[in-house]
């Protein structure tokens, strides 16, 4: 039985939108499971044969996953820094300051993975450059939500955070960004994709794209309002293909 994944913004607050949303996704595209899967480990659903389509990272799509997936495109941004489906992450500390006064020996950069593009790719290129080495010690901790409940508590000092990421704690946890002063901001990349897996045909992926068009536009999924979203943008493999040259 095939599953769909949406689980990158799995916010208890958020999931009845993402529930509408999707109802509306598998009305225009029937061949899709009828429900969303939720679970905690996104890294799987990108490997799992079952999993129909999926929200991904853009490093691993553009390397790792370039032959596992096909990218279906991405949603365009109601965020006020974000140009349509590209964004920037937002660099924290627990103090104000220059980005380049982080760059030290002593300055424990937390992030949620290794590949992960805005919580560590993007902190890296923004600060040392595309192929530099951090200079301080590094903290991983699976997710951004734990990496800001770790700077916050001062088990490190720098974090890079998905803007969304970030809007959606801004209204939703406020007590998990309060006190925590942006820094500097990361390059600008693309947004989280969806993807199917290989090998789904070309009159599927379009199919999905009109569906996903079509329901962030309509009202009744409160797309815009709750999950931050104002359009689905068609993307292939090549907008995540410069991602690679960030490291």
């Amino acid at each position: 039985m095939s599953t769909a994944v949406l689980a990158m913004y799995p916010y208890a607050a958020l999931r009845p939108a993402w529930e509408r949303l999707w109802t509306a996704v598998h009305a225009g595209a029937p061949w899709t499971p009828e429900h969303l899967t939720w679970t905690d480990d996104v890294h799987a659903a990108w490997l799992d044969p079952d999993c129909a389509v999926t929200h991904a990272c853009g490093y691993p799509v553009a390397t790792t996953l370039r032959s596992v997936v096909d990218v279906v495109g991405a949603f365009s941004l109601d965020l006020p820094d974000a140009d349509r489906h590209r964004y920037r992450s937002v660099i924290v500390a627990r103090r104000p300051g220059a980005l380049a006064d982080f760059v030290t020996p002593d300055t424990v950069a937390v992030a949620n993975s290794v590949d992960s593009l805005t919580g560590w790719i993007s902190l890296v290129h923004a600060t040392v450059g595309a192929g530099g080495a951090w200079p301080g010690g590094c903290r991983w901790t699976g997710g951004h939500v734990e990496s800001l409940r770790v700077v916050r508590s001062g088990g490190g000092d720098i974090a890079s955070i998905d803007p969304l990421t970030f809007a959606h704690l801004a209204r939703l946890e406020p007590a998990l960004v309060d006190g925590l002063h942006e820094v500097g901001r990361g390059p600008w990349v693309p947004s989280l994709p969806i993807v199917v897996r290989a090998g789904t045909t070309a009159e599927q992926v379009d199919e999905l794209r009109v569906a996903f068009a079509r329901a962030v536009a309509d009202p009744a999924t409160g797309a815009r309002s709750e999950l931050r979203y104002d359009a689905f943008v068609p993307l292939d493999h090549e907008a995540y293909a410069p991602v690679a040259e960030l490291v």
